[in-house]
């Protein structure tokens, strides 16, 4: 049987919730090009991941001419 597509989409949801967790361990602030690359290799999209975003609370914040992600939401979840 074939799943739907929202349950593909749903995993990968919840794939890029689990890489940003694991990022908020390390670190509180990541450079959001950082972020788009490391998703990208897993095969995450840049809408997926900022629907990840916005599901964890997560901040974007412009520092100089760069945007920041800040990770400290994530940890209080």
């Amino acid at each position: 049987m074939i799943k739907p597509k929202w349950v593909y989409f749903r995993c990968l949801l919840e794939q890029a919730k689990q890489m940003l967790r694991e990022l908020a361990e390390t670190t509180n602030m990541v450079q959001s090009n950082e972020i788009f690359e490391m998703a990208d290799k897993q095969g995450i999209s840049k809408r997926t991941l900022e629907n990840a975003k916005k599901e964890l609370g997560i901040q974007a914040k412009k520092i100089n001419n760069s945007w920041y992600w800040e990770l400290d939401a994530v940890k209080q979840r």
